[in-house]
């Protein structure tokens, strides 16, 4: 009977998001809870294209500026998110947990940091290689304690 739990598994998706950027052109798209519908009714999809089909270069909230798009600010701006999935078997019980930090945005830049797979503290504005010699900018892609940004007291 064990085993034939362990044959059936049931995943458990759970999405987390914070947009930035023009708020006009995310109320209208209602961008956060689009990039999770997508996840959400498309379980082949990650909740990265998600965002990305949204808030990416020539996502959503490009299309939805139209002729205004690099004029007025419209449609500009990104999203972070954080995507959970949890596997559980027939029994309830959880069997694998993974989750990932996730990011896109269709302007010039995005402060954003996070803890990354090695649980080291990384600050970002670009994309990796997105502006040619911006890699030298204070902090910009690089590996920090956790401890050194938090108070030790």
């Amino acid at each position: 009977m064990e085993d034939e739990a362990m044959m059936s598994r049931k995943h458990i998706r759970a999405t987390a998001m914070s947009g930035t950027g023009n708020g006009d052109s995310f109320l209208r798209l209602a961008a956060a809870r689009s990039a999770s519908a997508i996840a959400r009714y498309r379980p082949e999809t990650s909740l990265q294209a998600a965002i990305t089909e949204i808030t990416g270069p020539g996502g959503d909230l490009v299309k939805s500026a139209g002729d205004r798009w690099k004029k007025t600010g419209e449609g500009e701006g990104g999203i972070i998110g954080i995507e959970l999935q949890v596997v559980v078997d027939n029994f309830g019980r959880k069997r694998d947990a993974v989750s990932h930090v996730v990011v896109d945005y269709n302007c010039g830049g995005m402060f954003r940091a996070a803890i990354n797979e090695n649980g080291k503290a990384v600050m970002r504005v670009w994309r990796p290689g997105q502006y040619n010699g911006l890699d030298i900018y204070t902090g910009e892609g690089k590996e920090y304690e956790v401890a050194d940004w938090v108070d030790a007291k």
